[in-house]
C-alpha cells in the first residue's frame, strides 16, 4: 500500500484521470465508483455517526484480468489523502505495475510506502 496527499481535494479529478491513463497504457479495465460510493456512504451515515464520510469520496481501481490490479480510495482518510493497494496473481506483473505506478505518482505527489502487513493511517506530516 502507498498513501499520499494531494495538494487539495480539487486535485481528485487530476488523480483519477492520471490513474485512468495509467490503466489504459497497461490495458487494464478501469472503474470509478466514487459517486456511487459517496451516495451509499451518505445514506449509511444518516443513521450511523461512525460511517466515515468525506466531502469527496474516491473509490477507483483497475484490473488486467487476474494478472494485476489496483484499488485506490480515501475512505477513512482525510479527503485529500489517497491510499493505493496493488494486487494480482501474476506477482511479477503486479510488482512491475506497482513500481511503474508509484514511480509515476512520485513525479507529482509525495508517495509513502507502507510496510508489508501494516495498515495505512492518515498522514500527519505530508511534506
Amino acid at each position: 500500500m502507498v498513501p499520499f496527499r494531494l495538494e487539495n481535494p480539487g486535485e481528485i479529478p487530476a488523480f483519477s484521470n492520471f490513474m485512468r491513463e495509467t490503466s489504459d497504457k497497461h490495458q487494464m479495465q478501469f472503474y470509478d465508483r466514487s459517486t456511487d460510493t459517496h451516495q451509499e456512504l451518505t445514506s449509511l451515515a444518516a443513521g450511523n455517526e461512525n460511517v466515515p464520510l468525506n466531502d469527496r469520496t474516491v473509490n477507483i481501481g483497475a484490473q488486467h484480468g487476474d494478472d494485476f490490479s489496483f484499488g485506490a480510495g480515501n475512505l477513512g482518510m482525510p479527503t485529500d489523502q489517497i491510499v493505493i493497494g496493488f494486487n494480482g496473481e501474476d506477482l511479477k506483473a503486479a510488482h512491475a505495475f506497482a513500481d511503474f505506478a508509484v514511480e509515476k505518482l512520485s513525479t507529482r505527489w509525495n508517495v509513502k510506502e507502507v510496510a508489508s502487513g501494516k495498515g495505512a493511517f492518515p498522514l500527519t506530516n505530508c511534506d
